[in-house]
C-alpha cells in the first residue's frame, strides 16, 4: 500500500464518505459517491442517441440517429455525450457544487464522470483536452472553474494533457439561465478567442463543460476552436438538459 492509499484509508476511518446526493454513509470499498438509492433516481444517457448532439431518446425504440436539430443546423463539434440528465440528483449535486463553492464534491463529481464509459467514444482519438473557461470576472467570483476540475479528472483517467489557457473567455456575457436558444446563440456570439494556435492545430480536442443545456455555449466555443485550425472537436459535460 502507498503512502498516498494509506493516508486515504485512514481518512475513509475517521471521515467515513457520505452519498453526496443525501449523505448516507458509504462503503468506503465501493468506491462510488452516490448511494443505491440515490443512483436510482439518475437517469444515465446510454441508449438510442443522436451520434451528434448526443441527445437522448428516450423511451423510443428507434436506434440511435441523427435528430432534427443537427440535420438542419450541424454543430462545429463531430459528437457530444453527457454522463446523465440534469435533474433530480445530478441537478442538486451540481449546484451544490457550483453554487455552494464545494470544491470536494467537484472532485468527487469528476471522479464520477471519468469512470463513466461514454456511448460511442473513443479517448485514445484525442490529445488534448480544454475545458470551457470562465470570464476573469466570474472566475473571480465563484473561485475556481467547474469544468477545469472536471476536466482534470478526465484527463488523469485517460492520461491526456489538460490546458486551461488555450481558450479564453475575453467577452463578459449575462447568464445563460432563462434564454432560449436563439438568445443563448446571440448572447454568447464573439465571447471567446484562442491564445496560442499552433497548439491546436491539427489536434483532435475534447471540449470540457459541466452541463450542456441548448449547446450554444460549447458550439461557439467549438466554432473558434475549428476556426483556429483544430481538426476535431468532441464535446463531454457531466450532464445534459433532457
Amino acid at each position: 500500500m502507498s503512502f498516498r492509499e494509506l493516508l486515504s484509508a485512514i481518512s475513509d476511518i475517521i471521515f467515513p464518505p457520505q452519498c453526496l446526493a443525501c449523505a448516507e454513509i458509504l462503503d468506503p470499498q465501493a468506491k462510488s459517491v452516490f448511494c443505491s438509492s440515490c443512483l436510482e433516481k439518475i437517469r444515465f444517457i446510454n441508449g438510442s442517441i443522436c451520434p451528434v448532439c448526443g441527445i437522448a431518446f428516450l423511451n423510443s425504440p428507434a436506434e440511435s440517429h441523427i435528430c432534427g436539430n443537427c440535420l438542419t443546423a450541424r454543430p462545429y463539434h463531430t459528437r457530444a455525450r453527457a454522463v446523465a440528465g440534469f435533474e433530480t440528483v445530478i441537478m442538486d449535486t451540481i449546484h451544490k457544487f457550483k453554487y455552494g463553492r464545494n470544491v470536494v464534491i467537484g472532485d468527487k463529481l469528476g471522479s464520477f464522470m471519468a469512470g463513466f464509459s461514454f456511448p460511442d467514444f473513443d479517448f485514445a482519438e484525442y490529445s488534448l483536452i480544454i475545458p470551457v473557461p470562465l470570464h476573469i470576472k466570474k472566475l473571480r467570483e465563484r473561485r475556481f472553474n467547474q469544468s477545469l476540475l472536471l476536466a482534470r479528472a478526465l484527463g488523469e483517467k485517460h492520461k491526456i494533457p489538460v490546458n486551461f489557457s488555450l481558450l479564453k473567455r475575453h467577452k463578459f456575457t449575462l447568464t445563460q439561465t432563462g434564454f432560449n436558444r436563439t438568445e443563448r446563440e446571440k448572447n454568447i456570439k464573439g465571447a471567446f478567442i484562442i491564445t496560442d494556435k499552433e497548439k491546436i492545430a491539427d489536434k483532435n480536442i475534447i471540449l470540457v463543460d459541466d452541463v450542456y443545456t441548448t449547446g450554444a455555449t460549447v458550439n461557439e466555443c467549438s466554432k473558434i476552436l475549428k476556426k483556429g485550425g483544430a481538426k476535431n472537436i468532441a464535446v463531454l459535460t457531466l450532464a445534459r438538459v433532457i
